[in-house]
């Protein structure tokens, strides 16, 4: 055995190769001609091959060399992935805030909260990822983001979850649809429409499938989607109902387009945490947005919590 390659002399001869040239390779490199002549020739002499057929402008490869290139390019292809996967995996800079919501929440609820933050931290940075509340809760565990407000879901044990505050469910119909014109709409009246619900992993969902196991209830037909505005047009334009969180429909309540429905049996109240991994510690950032969350939580008495009460 000729003894172990070496990565250094590849490297030099992969980037003369792929350049066509050994002083642009050198260039590559941040290194002298000669060096990179001397690291070509070392591994020729070290295996005893001509990697290299020399001309007077350029050089190009032997067959030995088309074959050693095409295995050095995936090598350095797989390094530079390697290095992609590091640096991407660094912790990340402490003066960034990552959050992890769902677009109703971080639209409706954290908008506000986050204003605040900035008024007291300006040059903070804010990463924002929206998402199903359990692949944000799945976020915290990869470790993509520091803090998640979402609607409650199963949570690993790794987890702690802070109750933050409780918003209704209710259910939704155009206006002037049938079940809007009854006084109190029993489950089998509910049982014929069209229902059309949040996705999966939704917190909302996981509330709203409770119930209906609960009562028993089997809709005719349902829909299911992670797209809340498109959940509304249906509703509006009188191809179904929904079960929402309130704060997410108040303005097109206040505009008319949808209509609150009154069931015979109490709807449960969707219950919203703020998650993150207790066997990681906080940065400063992420204690100080946790801080104005909490604070401004309990200055402002929110309607939705004291409801809940």
């Amino acid at each position: 055995m000729a003894g172990d390659l070496n990565l250094t002399q590849l490297r030099a001869f992969y980037y003369a190769a792929r350049c066509g040239s050994v002083t642009v390779a050198a260039e590559k490199l941040f290194i002298t001609q000669p060096a990179v002549s001397m690291q070509i020739k070392s591994l020729e002499s070290q295996y005893g091959v001509q990697l290299f057929v020399r001309g007077k402008k350029r050089i190009r490869l032997s067959e030995t060399g088309v074959l050693l290139f095409r295995i050095a390019e995936r090598i350095f292809g797989l390094v530079e992935e390697a290095e992609q996967v590091l640096v991407q995996s660094r912790e990340p800079d402490p003066e960034t805030l990552r959050i992890g919501s769902t677009k109703t929440l971080v639209r409706h609820l954290l908008a506000k909260y986050i204003s605040h933050f900035q008024e007291s931290s300006p040059r903070a940075q804010i990463r924002i990822d929206e998402g199903s509340s359990a692949a944000m809760v799945h976020s915290i565990l990869e470790h993509r983001n520091d803090l998640a407000i979402v609607g409650r879901v199963p949570y690993h044990k790794r987890l702690r979850a802070i109750p933050f505050i409780r918003d209704e469910l209710v259910l939704l119909a155009a206006p002037g649809h049938r079940l809007g014109r009854m006084e109190k709409v029993t489950p089998a009246e509910l049982a014929k429409e069209n229902l059309i619900l949040r996705e999966k992993g939704s917190g909302t969902r996981l509330v709203i499938d409770r119930y209906l196991e609960s009562t028993g209830l089997v809709p005719s037909a349902f829909i299911e989607t992670g797209n809340v505005d498109f959940i509304k047009e249906m509703v509006r334009i009188g191809d179904g109902i929904t079960l929402l969180a309130r704060m997410g429909v108040d303005e097109d309540l206040a505009k008319g387009d949808l209509t609150v429905v009154s069931l015979e049996e109490e709807l449960p109240w969707l219950d919203i945490d703020i998650v993150f991994d207790k066997e990681r510690p906080l940065s400063r950032i992420d204690e100080d947005f946790l801080a104005v969350l909490m604070g401004g939580h309990e200055a402002a008495g929110s309607s939705m919590c004291q409801d809940s009460v």
